[in-house]
C-alpha cells in the first residue's frame, strides 16, 4: 500500500489500490515520493469509515488545530531516499553451530523460541557481544559501561533483530530488554542515509508512560555515546512541545514517545513517518490497557512497506497475540522464562491490616527497619510503597518524612519536572523511600530496590505481579509485604494458591489482559457474594447456600494477623 503521511492526507475521498494511493491533487506512491512536492491544499487526516473507526481524534474537525507553519513546512519538497535492509553476520564461530548446540544454549539461557511452520529457522542465540559483530563504536561503548555478556533476552533477541527479523519478545522484568532493541536499533539507523533537516526519523520507540520512555531515551544513548551526531528526541507529555517540535524538524535518528505525543506532532507537521525502518513498541501490553491501541495502529497502518517491527511485553493476552498478527511479519517469538509468572528472587508476606491501621503499621515497619539498618551500619535499602490513589500518595510520603524518613512521592498528579525530580533522588539514594501508584509498576529500572511493600493491593494479579517485580531483579534478591484487608481476600486467595501450587510442585501462570481482568473482575463479585452469603448463613442458622467448587479455596479462615511465604518464593 502506497504511503501518504497522516498530516498532507487531501480533504478529497481518497481512493486506495495495493500500489497508489490517489486525490484531488496529487497521485503519489511510495518510490515518486521524492520527487513530489507536498499538496498545498488545506490537508486533513483522512477522513474515511476506517480511519474513523481506528482513531476517531483524527477527524477533518482536526484540521483547524494546525498552524499555518506546520503546513508551510509539510509543503516543502522532501527527497526521502529509501530504506537500506543491513546484511548482518555472526562470527564463523556462531555460523559453525550445530542444532544440538543450539539446543543445549536455550535451555541452559531458560529460552522458548519458536517461529511459524513457513518460516526460516531463528538465529542462534550467542552468549558474547563479540560473537555479535557490531559496529566498533557500539562495542565501545558497551565496554564503556561494564557490559560483559549478554543477558538471556539479549542473547537470543539480539540476533533476530541483528538479522532484520520481526520479533515478539516476553521476558521478566529486569531482564535488560531495553538494551535487546536498543543496540540492534542504533546499529540499523547507521547503515541508513543521513538524516537531513527536516526529514522524519529512522527509527521510533513507543512506550507506555514517560518515565519508561525516558529510561529508554537514556539507555540508547548509553550505546551510542561515540558516534558522532547521532542524535535522539523524547517525545512525551508534560514538558515543553516547542522544544520537542525544534529537535524533530531539525532532523534526529531515533524517537522515543509516548503514542498521543508523537501523535500530536505528526498532526502539526512537525515530523513524519516516511523514514521510519525500525519500530519497537515497548510494554505492548500497558500501551493496550491505558488505551493506546488506536494511536498504536494510526502509526502502524502507515509506515513505509519497508520497515521491521519488534514488540516487547510483560504478558501475552489475547490482546497481544492479535497486534502481532496484524503488524508482524513471520516473527520471531522469544520467551525468557514462565510469562505472567513472578520472579522466583522475591520473599513475599501477606499481612492483614485494618484500613485505619495501614499507615501506622507502615511507619512502624519502616521505623524499625531504619533502626536496625544504622545499628548495624548499612544504608537504608531502596524501598517502594504502592498506594492506590494520588492524595493518599502525598499523605504517606509526607508521614513518612515527619518520621525523619528520606521518602518522596511519585505520581501522574505531579509535573514532568517533579517525576523526574524524585526519581533521580531515588536513583542516587539520597532519597531512599519512593512512595507510588502504578506510574511506577511497570518498566522502571532502578537497581538495588530490595523492599515493594504494597500499602494497597492493586485489582488483579498481573498488576500485582508487576509491582513486585520492581525487586529481586537481574539476579538479586527482594522482599515484598502486602498489606491487605476484606475487600483484597480474592486476590489474596489467589497468591495463597500459587504459593501452595509452587509447594506441590506444580506451575504458576494466570491469564492477563483486559479479557482476563473482567473475568478477574467476574469471579471476584462471585467469591464476595459467596462470603456474604455464609455469613447470613451462620446468623440465621442451617440454609442452603450453593458455592461453585471453583471458589471454596477462597471462602478460609483469614483471621490470622501475618501470613505468606517467609521463606518460600515463586517459581521463575
Amino acid at each position: 500500500m502506497s504511503y501518504v503521511p497522516p498530516h498532507l492526507r487531501s480533504s478529497s475521498t481518497t481512493t486506495t489500490t495495493t500500489t497508489t494511493t490517489t486525490t484531488e491533487t496529487s497521485s503519489v506512491t511510495l518510490d515518486d515520493q521524492s520527487k513530489l512536492s507536498y499538496p498545498s491544499s488545506n490537508s486533513h487526516f483522512n477522513n474515511d469509515k476506517s480511519s474513523a473507526a481506528s482513531f476517531s481524534s483524527f477527524s477533518h474537525s482536526n484540521a483547524s488545530r494546525w498552524s499555518s507553519g506546520a503546513i508551510s513546512t509539510a509543503n516543502r519538497a522532501l527527497a526521502r531516499p529509501d530504506a537500506v535492509i543491513p546484511q548482518w553476520k555472526p562470527s564463523e564461530r556462531v555460523l559453525r553451530m550445530k542444532p544440538e548446540l543450539i539446543e543445549e544454549v536455550c535451555l541452559r539461557l531458560n529460552l522458548d523460541v519458536s517461529v511459524s511452520p513457513d518460516s526460516a529457522p531463528a538465529p542462534a542465540p550467542i552468549e558474547s557481544f563479540a560473537d555479535m559483530c557490531l559496529h566498533p563504536s557500539i562495542m565501545k561503548d558497551i565496554a564503556y559501561h561494564g557490559y560483559t555478556t549478554p543477558t538471556s533476552i539479549q542473547a537470543q533477541a539480539m540476533p533476530v533483530a541483528l538479522s532484520g527479523r520481526d520479533l515478539l519478545g516476553c521476558a521478566e522484568t529486569g531482564s535488560g530488554k531495553t538494551a535487546a532493541f536498543a543496540i540492534p536499533m542504533i546499529q540499523h539507523c547507521l547503515a541508513q542515509p543521513p538524516v537531513q533537516r527536516g526529514d522524519g526519523p529512522l527509527a521510533l520507540v513507543l512506550a507506555p508512560t514517560r518515565e519508561l520512555a525516558q529510561q529508554i531515551e537514556k539507555e540508547v544513548k548509553a550505546f551510542s555515546k561515540s558516534i558522532e551526531s547521532f542524535r535522539t528526541a523524547i517525545v512525551v507529555g508534560g514538558t515543553n512541545i516547542a522544544e520537542q517540535r525544534s529537535e524533530l524538524r531539525a532532523g534526529v535518528d531515533v524517537v522515543v514517545a509516548t503514542p498521543g505525543r508523537f501523535i500530536d506532532h505528526l498532526q502539526q507537521g512537525n515530523t513524519s513517518v516516511t523514514r521510519i525502518s525500525f519500530v519497537v513498541l515497548d510494554e505492548a501490553d500497558r500501551m493496550l490497557d491505558m488505551g493506546f491501541e488506536p494511536q498504536i495502529r494510526e502509526v502502524m497502518r502507515n509506515l513505509s512497506e519497508k520497515h521491521q517491527t519488534l514488540l516487547f511485553s510483560a504478558t501475552m493476552p489475547e490482546e497481544i497475540e492479535e497486534l502481532a498478527q496484524e503488524y508482524l511479519t513471520n516473527p520471531v517469538q522469544v520467551k525468557v522464562g514462565k510469562v505472567s509468572s513472578p520472579t522466583a528472587n522475591v520473599t513475599q508476606t501477606l499481612e492483614k491490616v485494618s484500613e485505619s491501621e495501614k499507615t501506622d503499621r507502615l511507619l512502624a515497619l519502616l521505623v524499625e527497619e531504619a533502626s536496625r539498618v544504622e545499628r548495624s551500619g548499612h544504608p537504608f535499602p531502596l524501598t517502594i510503597v504502592f498506594v492506590e490513589r494520588k492524595t493518599r500518595c502525598d499523605e504517606v510520603a509526607d508521614a513518612l518524612v515527619a518520621q525523619g524518613l528520606h521518602a518522596v512521592a511519585l505520581h501522574g498528579g505531579r509535573t514532568q519536572g517533579e517525576r523526574e525530580a524524585a526519581l533521580r533522588e531515588f536513583r542516587k539514594g539520597t532519597t531512599n523511600i519512593l512512595v507510588a501508584t502504578d506510574v511506577a509498576s511497570r518498566g522502571l529500572d532502578v537497581s538495588g530496590v530490595a523492599h515493594v511493600i504494597n500499602l494497597d493491593l492493586p485489582k488483579s494479579m498481573e498488576d500485582y505481579v508487576h509491582r513486585i517485580g520492581r525487586t529481586g531483579r537481574a539476579g538479586s534478591m527482594g522482599q515484598a509485604t502486602s498489606f491487605y484487608t476484606d475487600r483484597d481476600m480474592f486476590l489474596v486467595a489467589n497468591i495463597k494458591k500459587a504459593i501452595a501450587d509452587v509447594g506441590s510442585g506444580n506451575a504458576v501462570a494466570f491469564a492477563t489482559g483486559k479479557t482476563a481482568r473482567r473475568k478477574e473482575r467476574e469471579a471476584a463479585a462471585a467469591q464476595k457474594q459467596a462470603r456474604v452469603a455464609l455469613s447470613k448463613c451462620s446468623i440465621t442458622g442451617p440454609t442452603s447456600v450453593n458455592i461453585e467448587d471453583k471458589y471454596r479455596f477462597m471462602i478460609a479462615d483469614s483471621n490470622s494477623k501475618r501470613e505468606g511465604a517467609a521463606d518460600s518464593a515463586w517459581d521463575d
